[in-house]
């Protein structure tokens, strides 16, 4: 498995929680999260990417990576 896959992996699975749990920060359902992921990781090859929901901090926070462009970046684009 690909840093890629682990980030997005996890990324999934921490928006779907925080849409739910957090819901007034979301502008859309549970429904829409595999549509979201897919925009970001067509965001993160553009790196365009906006790192500052909740859901990328939780991500960063349990890959154990810095919550910044430069290390999110880094951790995506390395290693298996």
């Amino acid at each position: 498995m690909t840093n890629k896959e682990k980030f997005f992996g996890i990324y999934k699975q921490e928006l779907a929680f925080a849409v739910v749990a957090y819901s007034e920060e979301y502008q859309y359902g549970i429904e829409a999260v595999p549509a979201v992921v897919k925009k970001m990781r067509d965001a993160f090859e553009n790196r365009s990417f906006n790192k500052d929901s909740r859901a990328i901090r939780n991500t960063c926070t349990l890959l154990g990576i810095k919550h910044t462009y430069k290390a999110i970046s880094e951790f995506i684009q390395g290693g298996n």
